[in-house]
């Protein structure tokens, strides 16, 4: 209908731009979806589109299909996952033990989507929706019409919201059924054109649950045939995901009526958009086009920071948590005569704490900003079958940093073994510079004392060394990796004088990684909680029984370089913050215990 300028026969935005967080991936990049699928006569969903459409965001989602006349779902199902969408069948199978472990499931910072359907596909939706948010689902309608954005609870209508971010068009459902006695804390989103509430959500103290009352709409034959599926469904899984927690996502180029342009030479109008509390903020500006583009941000006190690229994203960011009206300006540097076509959003951090160590604030306040970066790892004797791929993933990690030249501009990596002492093989600096031994044999105990010990001493020394060369030295993270329980008996008295705030204004980031005998206890209590608010907890994650410690470690070597890498990119936009891994392939795993 519109695609010649833009649009999808649909009438909404064509490019993936559009998308909720959008060049933004890798926050929830490796998180893992589970769609539980109660029985339903007519059929199953598209699984396979469904598949490849969350993979082109970095996630992966697996589809369960229940047995007929039960539900099957345990802890263990559960396991590895930080999204359930559970489509609903037409009788109650849930038990109390069921609905309890997915409660539990979504108060540990898990998100959840029910999938509701006409009379009388809500029978466990309502179980789930009564029991997490008070509300419930009822009715039998004709829907199969498309819905617009509009105003408050008005016919035919959705509302804007990060879940509607890119849509103009959305289609409503076959046969839907509508939320009812919905409490205040839930927002609804959409009502379709015969007053059914068709569309919700609910976010509160970290929980996220999406409420949709027509799952006939993730059916083949209306996945692609139906106006805005693609980019709702993208959002939902962005937005539920454990990795955009703590951030919120504007459009400041919202695509309704046309998609923003800019000409060489020119500068588009200026974006003003208002921060109603201190945020650190952060603006992206995407194109596909062949281009050299230009962003400027100017904070509410006159501070501006621009970046010019001819590569899309550009990220500008300023460290001035100010609250006010900001404004963006986009400017076509070299476009080659051509009118180029883009996105601009505007994002920002709902839990604001600023990192930069006391001490180093002031007097080298201009220097370069580095981000320490330590690696604990047990070679002690049970790791003895393990220690070429511990090699190997250090390895693979070292050369995927250096791939990225952010990276060794902001990032300084060191690495540490322990067994019954510790001893640093590889000093604080620059990946460039890291040439890594080879690791000797295991042996001994797991002394995880020394490891701390070695640490804190080694830090102490690197940050001394850096300040006095004019660095500014961002607060360290600890990746700890072990395969088993600590042989000291005072390991935690040693972590919490050395490694916490109550004798260490300098305490790092602390994420620990357990193989094979580490245990879910000691490793929760390493998370470190008082990081700098909820999103800064800690993180811990366990290899699940049967996993064996080389795919482990594989996965941890690759979420922990997505995890430096976007911590540099935060860097260079102007707003450092580390980005702890939200999920890890094969592990179990969580934020530290408040």
């Amino acid at each position: 209908m519109r695609a010649m300028d833009g649009f999808d026969r649909f009438g909404n935005p064509e490019s993936r731009s559009f998308d909720l967080g959008s060049g933004d991936e890798d926050r929830i990049r490796g998180e893992r979806i589970l769609l539980y699928h109660c029985p339903v006569p007519d059929g199953p969903v598209a699984a396979g589109e469904l598949t490849r459409m969350m993979a082109e965001r970095g996630l992966h989602l697996e589809v369960h299909h229940a047995p007929p006349t039960r539900c099957d779902l345990t802890a263990g199902m559960l396991a590895g996952y930080t999204q359930l969408w559970y489509l609903s069948g037409q009788t109650p199978t849930l038990s109390r033990q069921q609905i309890q472990l997915i409660a539990d499931f979504v108060g540990q910072g898990n998100g959840l989507a029910i999938w509701a359907d006409n009379e009388p596909f809500y029978a466990d939706a309502n179980l789930l929706a009564q029991a997490l948010i008070g509300c419930r689902f009822s009715g039998d309608k004709q829907a199969d019409r498309v819905m617009t954005p509009g105003a408050e609870r008005s016919r035919g209508h959705f509302l804007d919201h990060q879940l509607t971010q890119g849509v103009n068009n959305l289609y409503e459902g076959i046969t839907i059924c509508t939320i009812d006695a919905a409490p205040p804390t839930v927002t609804l989103l959409g009502r379709s054109h015969d007053g059914q509430y068709c569309m919700g959500c609910y976010e509160a103290d970290g929980r996220r649950v999406v409420l949709d009352t027509g799952f006939t709409k993730l059916y083949p034959d209306r996945l692609h045939r139906s106006a805005g599926l693609g980019r709702y469904l993208s959002n939902i899984a962005f937005w539920l995901a454990k990795g955009s927690r703590d951030v919120e996502y504007r459009l400041l180029t919202s695509g309704r009526e046309s998609i923003a342009a800019v000409r060489q030479g020119t500068s588009a109008a200026a974006y003003p958009f208002s921060v109603a509390k201190p945020a650190a903020t952060i603006c992206v500006l995407q194109w596909d086009s062949p281009a050299t583009m230009q962003l400027t941000l100017c904070a509410p006190d006159g501070t501006v920071a621009s970046h010019v690229s001819s590569c899309s994203p550009i990220r500008v960011g300023l460290q001035a948590y100010l609250p006010g009206t900001w404004s963006a300006e986009v400017t076509g540097v070299d476009t080659a005569g051509a009118l180029v076509p883009y996105v601009l959003r505007a994002t920002q951090s709902t839990a604001v704490r600023v990192d930069t160590l006391p001490a180093q604030r002031g007097g080298d306040a201009d220097g370069q900003v580095i981000m320490p970066f330590y690696f604990l790892c047990d070679v002690s004797g049970s790791m003895a079958g393990d220690m070429d791929d511990l090699a190997k993933g250090l390895a693979t990690l070292h050369h995927g940093l250096l791939a990225e030249p952010i990276v060794n501009d902001l990032v300084m990596m060191s690495v540490i073994l322990f067994n019954d002492s510790a001893r640093t093989v590889v000093p604080l600096t620059a990946p460039e510079d890291v040439t890594l031994p080879a690791l000797p044999a295991a042996a001994g105990l797991t002394n995880y004392s020394a490891a701390f010990q070695e640490f804190r001493h080694r830090f102490e020394t690197d940050r001394a060394r850096l300040k006095g060369t004019g660095h500014r030295v961002y607060r360290p993270c600890v990746y700890f990796l072990t395969d088993g329980e600590p042989t000291d008996q005072n390991y935690l008295q040693t972590f919490e004088a050395l490694m916490t705030s109550r004798n260490n204004p300098a305490h790092p980031y602390f994420c620990a990684f357990g193989f094979r005998d580490a245990s879910e206890t000691t490793l929760r209590a390493l998370a470190y909680a008082d990081a700098g608010g909820p999103h800064k907890r800690g993180r811990w994650f366990l290899a699940l029984q049967g996993h064996s410690v080389q795919q482990a470690l594989a996965s941890t070597v690759e979420v922990i370089g997505q995890s430096i890498l976007q911590s540099a990119r935060s860097a260079v936009d102007g707003a450092p913050e580390v980005a702890l891994p939200a999920a890890i392939p094969g592990m179990v795993g969580d934020r530290g215990s408040a």
